[in-house]
């Protein structure tokens, strides 16, 4: 038996399969070429449509993101100026911390109202003021009207009296009654000056100005075309105080010098015709008391001009001042006795803010 040698069986082995490798390569090659397979092809035209129509839904499902994307950025943006815009608002109404206080340019320091309203007058110096226009009143009655008897019957001087703006419900006494004490020689000189008081003081009244004030024309037009205050009942105080706060600014937007915050002046040609009417509305009564000569006449008129003048000064200043003021015009006890000059209360206080109770400056000075 013959031997074969390991090396001879590993090399014929490697030969095997190589030919073992052509012979499988050879016949895939033939196969390929004599077996028949069938041809691939592609989509039919119904999957072409589905997917074109799926495309199309997919694209407009895309573009509808991308705009509400688009509309939800922009309303974000317009929301975001929006409330800008309402906080910008906000902080024009909303009230500054401080009483009264107002931003003033970029600086946003707070400006303060008293800091800017005109100074007003002390209490002292109204007194003053107010014992003066008595002093006045009385001298004009003790050196132009004479004490002689007179023509004229009480009914009709009563009359005169309610024409010149003499008030019966002010001072608790009726117009006869004070007619009487006018043409009784020994009652003449406090009646005149009791006629005198009631029909000045009234000409410049705030709380009730007439048609014979002599306050500034403007600002009681104003208040005549508007409601009373005592009609806002349910919020009075508040109104009082937007009031108040008025009258005060409107004295500093008529001051001629308004950075010098002094109290508002009258100036004779502001008044004049006011003046004149009060004087023409006052003769009626007063001419039956003037000694009939010229040099008489003349000097009641210079007078009483002079007086009317002082007056108005009187009342510029309450004007212009920022407490409110009530004059006292009767006597509240039951011998109703005549007032020669009114009492003064102050109704609330430098602020503004009215008193719970009025302070009373000054008792009515009345004919003893």
């Amino acid at each position: 038996m013959a031997t074969t040698s390991p090396v001879n069986s590993t090399a014929a082995a490697s030969t095997n399969a190589s030919k073992a490798v052509a012979t499988a390569a050879d016949d895939t090659a033939n196969g390929g070429n004599s077996t028949s397979h069938p041809k691939n092809k592609g989509l039919n035209d119904g999957e072409v449509a589905g997917v074109a129509i799926g495309c199309l839904i997919a694209g407009l499902i895309i573009g509808a993101i991308i705009g509400w994307l688009i509309f939800r950025s922009k309303g974000q943006q317009r929301y975001a100026r929006q409330r800008r815009r309402s906080e910008d608002r906000g902080r024009l109404v909303d009230h500054p911390r401080e009483a009264n206080a107002v931003p003033l340019g970029i600086s946003g320091d707070p400006m303060k109202l008293e800091n800017i309203i005109l100074q007003p007058t002390p209490d002292q110096d109204i007194l003053s003021g107010l014992r003066r226009l008595e002093d006045i009143i009385r001298q004009h009655v003790e050196t132009v009207y004479h004490l002689k008897p007179v023509d004229v019957e009480e009914k009709a001087l009563a009359r005169a009296l309610a024409d010149a703006g003499y008030s019966g419900s002010r001072s608790g006494i009726d117009f006869e009654t004070v007619a009487g004490w006018c043409i009784e020689t020994d009652t003449r000189c406090g009646a005149l000056r009791h006629v005198l008081s009631n029909i000045l003081f009234s000409a410049i009244d705030w709380n009730t100005p007439g048609p014979l004030t002599l306050l500034p024309k403007s600002a009681v037009a104003f208040m005549s075309s508007i409601r009373r205050n005592e009609k806002h009942r349910d919020n009075f105080d508040v109104m009082s105080f937007a009031w108040t706060r008025w009258r005060t600014l409107s004295a500093l937007f008529m001051h001629p010098a308004p950075q010098e915050r002094t109290p508002l002046e009258v100036s004779e040609p502001d008044i004049r015709d006011q003046g004149e009417a009060l004087a023409e509305a006052l003769d009626p009564v007063l001419h039956y008391f003037v000694a009939p000569d010229d040099e008489s006449q003349h000097q009641q008129g210079d007078h009483l001009r002079l007086m009317i003048i002082e007056t108005a000064q009187l009342g510029y200043t309450l004007f212009s001042h920022t407490s409110d003021w009530r004059f006292l015009y009767k006597d509240r006890s039951a011998k109703r006795r005549p007032v020669v000059c009114v009492g003064l209360e102050k109704l609330n206080g430098l602020d503004g803010h009215r008193f719970s109770s009025p302070q009373r400056v000054v008792e009515p000075h009345l004919i003893s």
